[in-house]
């Protein structure tokens, strides 16, 4: 299609430009046309004896008229008039009809082979860019599918028992990291806290960081690296909670809150910084109390985008 759309749009330039010479041939030729042409008409003969003395004759000719009392000026009068016509209208009005053809055709093969390389330097241009933008796409679909991604995947619950009444005695609680990737993080760190809050969680709560005395973390490098490789597991410290405060959980008279975080880098060097947040209310039921179970809490749980809190950039060390 694009082929045949070059050819016509090729043809009609030529015709238009054809019909405007032709036109400019008519005004410049057509109602005067030449009053001389200015060329001497070549004749080849072969003149004998007699007509080369009557051609000495003539030469001789002006010499006599002059001692006969003529003027130059007169004998000037008696010379012919040259027709005064530029070479340019020579040239237009000496155009034939086959030369007028020839050009046009010419003119419409160069059209066509520029129109022609215009349209497929465009097409090659266009399927360049395409193919950048495909390849692209696949690449990002590559790392998008090889690329680490650490989650919470569940709590490891170790409970001991009373064993005359099965009411629990020891609760311990073990967050477990997972990467679902195929490569391994770089300069990883992450933090597990927990909380009893008499009541209800404050509206205003931000999710801070506690170390193991319950001091706030402010410092970054008080963090823990974390390390999980491709397919892999993590295990985040254990979390210790008293008898004491799973009978109020379970007697309603507060909530039991475990939040926590990790952020870290790919080994794709011109990737971001990830980073996953997570928080779970725990539930306790039995009387005695005997049963221990998770339930995701409606705040600080994303991923990336998702999450409260921006993470925290460090420089690689590459």
């Amino acid at each position: 299609m694009k082929f045949v759309t070059g050819l016509i749009v090729s043809a009609a330039v030529s015709l238009v430009l054809m019909v405007a010479f032709v036109v400019l041939v008519g005004q410049v030729c057509g109602s005067s046309g030449l009053s001389a042409s200015g060329l001497a008409v070549p004749i080849q003969f072969q003149p004998d004896a007699m007509f080369q003395s009557d051609i000495m004759r003539l030469r001789a000719l002006p010499a006599v008229l002059m001692q006969g009392g003529f003027e130059p000026a007169q004998l000037m009068a008696l010379q012919p008039v040259a027709a005064s016509s530029s070479w340019v209208t020579n040239f237009l009005c000496t155009i034939k009809a086959t030369d007028v053809a020839m050009t046009g055709f010419a003119l419409f093969l160069v059209l066509t082979l520029t129109f022609q390389g215009l349209i497929q330097g465009a097409w090659m241009r266009r399927l360049l860019l395409s193919s950048e933008h495909s390849a692209l796409v696949v690449n990002e679909a590559l790392i998008s599918a090889q690329r680490a991604y650490v989650f919470l995947r569940e709590f490891r619950l170790n409970l001991i028992k009373n064993p005359l009444n099965e009411e629990i005695q020891i609760c311990t609680i073990q967050p477990i990291w997972e990467n679902t990737g195929a490569t391994p993080t770089r300069g990883g760190r992450s933090q597990v806290n927990w909380k009893f809050f008499e009541r209800s969680v404050p509206a205003e709560f931000d999710f801070p960081d506690f170390d193991e005395v319950g001091n706030r973390i402010l410092s970054y490098d008080d963090y823990k690296p974390l390390i999980v490789g491709p397919k892999a597991t993590a295990l985040a410290p254990l979390i210790d909670i008293e008898p004491g405060v799973l009978r109020q959980v379970r007697d309603l008279q507060g909530r039991l809150l475990i939040w926590g975080w990790v952020e870290y880098d790919e080994v794709f060097t011109d990737a971001g910084r990830h980073r996953t947040e997570f928080c779970y209310q725990v539930a306790v039921t039995g009387s005695p109390m005997s049963w221990v179970g998770f339930t995701q809490y409606r705040a600080f749980n994303g991923v990336d985008d998702d999450c409260m809190k921006e993470p925290t950039l460090l420089a690689r060390e590459d």
